[in-house]
């Protein structure tokens, strides 16, 4: 846990909070995690923040009595966010032939990667640093993904009957990670070398696509041959 149990948020009045109060919750967090992910940690200040939600700064304050808590918050909220967009979109793949699988799965990683941005460059930054943070993100988030993907690569083993040596998760993952995001960690750089803006349609179509020829490669036309 990132912060001590004497850092936990003062109690407020009692009662169910006023819509209001809720709302500015959100758009406070919501504005961390831009925050966040533009500047890292240190970089962001609570008066930057309080501007992004268009709150005063005392009531960022208020809902969130450190900036740990509020790096939490942030991030919990959008991994939430994030959660509920795959289970969802899970629920479509079951019944679905393998390629047609493979296919959907791409398109909806990179569309992931394109609407979570913030959240993507947090991960990077706060993992290449090391420290609570960081392994906050493992326990929380990076290993329980990392579980799910090695469970659909031996689902996927299992379907095409292959060995789960055929399918090497340790690096058919980081070749996914790293093709469905790092488009979106270098969104500027794309954009002056070759000027494509990486959160165009017709860009996220393609690179979706190209994952899944990636994915297709790895996981169906190489079957056996490891």
């Amino acid at each position: 846990m990132i912060a001590n149990p004497t850092d936990a948020p003062t109690p407020r009045r009692r009662g169910r909070p006023a819509k209001r109060e809720v709302d500015a919750t959100v758009d406070i967090r919501q504005a961390a995690l831009k925050a966040f992910g533009r500047a890292g940690f240190q970089g962001a200040s609570i008066a930057e923040i309080a501007k992004l939600a268009g709150v005063a700064k005392p009531l960022v304050h208020y809902h969130f009595t450190s900036k740990d808590l509020l790096w939490e918050a942030a991030v919990k909220g959008a991994l939430a966010d994030l959660m509920a967009e795959m289970a969802s979109f899970q629920k479509d793949l079951s019944a679905l032939p393998l390629q047609d699988l493979l296919r959907r799965a791409s398109k909806q990683l990179v569309v992931f990667a394109s609407r979570h941005p913030a959240l993507v460059n947090i991960v990077v930054d706060e993992t290449a640093k090391g420290g609570p943070r960081a392994q906050w993100l493992q326990d929380h988030f990076l290993l329980p993904s990392y579980e799910v993907a090695k469970n659909l690569l031996n689902g996927i083993a299992m379907m095409r009957n292959l060995t789960q040596a055929s399918l090497p998760v340790e690096h058919i993952v980081p070749i996914v990670l790293g093709v469905m995001n790092f488009a979106f960690l270098e969104a500027d750089v794309i954009r002056r070398a070759y000027g494509f803006d990486v959160y165009a349609d017709d860009y996220i179509e393609r690179h979706g696509d190209l994952l899944y020829q990636i994915m297709n490669a790895l996981l169906v036309k190489n079957e056996g041959k490891y």
